[in-house]
């Protein structure tokens, strides 16, 4: 069916974030080889820098009929991806760590790697960490959400931070308000915690009871 039709761009995509995998291709002598060779140079996947290539530009680069480009893509594709008997079986030997941290002050990130850690924290655990409390104007974080995305050999845990301490009842306003669409997808982004409290009426009868007494 014509919606179940794979894009070029999302196949050259996949191909170029399995490098290593696709270059074995090479090795079999397939009429694709030249295009092979010419996707894998350009790095699509893991160079930022590196732009998505039309149809026509493959070919003017490689010499090859502008008609046999999507053809040679989808099978450089099946040979790689679809073909169950010859798909890459995968090693991920290494780990990165990544903790994502936001500070105190609007529009304040950090970052920082580690190779190794001898406990993960998990979501809602306290972490502290010092190195950039002048910047950050904060030391005490929460671990808000883990994600784990994979690349060749390597497996990448991201733990996003948040300055303060975990609220479960927060945490599942949040996510009721993200379910149900009562504020912009890019509010959970862009606004501060208090700024969100504040559009979903969150602390509100505190507020009030302050107030009164």
């Amino acid at each position: 069916m014509k919606e179940d039709r794979m894009s070029t761009k999302e196949m050259l995509m996949d191909i170029s974030s399995i490098r290593s995998k696709a270059m074995r291709l090479i090795e079999k002598g397939n009429a694709y080889n030249v295009l092979l060779k010419h996707i894998l140079a350009r790095d699509l996947f893991y160079d930022d820098q590196a732009s998505m290539p039309s149809l026509k530009d493959l070919s003017a680069a490689t010499g090859l009929q502008y008609g046999k480009i999507r053809k040679y893509v989808e099978e450089i594709y099946h040979d790689l991806v679809l073909y169950h008997e010859a798909r890459p079986v995968f090693s991920f030997t290494k780990v990165r760590y990544e903790f994502l941290i936001r500070g105190w002050r609007k529009n304040k990130f950090m970052s920082l790697q580690a190779d190794e850690l001898p406990i993960m924290p998990r979501v809602g655990e306290e972490v502290s960490i010092p190195f950039f409390s002048a910047y950050l104007r904060a030391a005490h974080f929460f671990v808000e959400e883990i994600n784990h995305y994979f690349e060749e050999e390597t497996q990448v845990v991201k733990l996003w931070l948040r300055p303060g301490s975990y609220n479960t009842y927060w945490r599942f306003r949040k996510d009721k308000a993200k379910e149900e669409y009562e504020v912009a997808p890019m509010d959970f982004i862009g606004l501060e915690e208090h700024e969100l409290k504040r559009k979903l009426g969150v602390g509100k009868k505190m507020e009030d009871y302050f107030v009164r007494t």
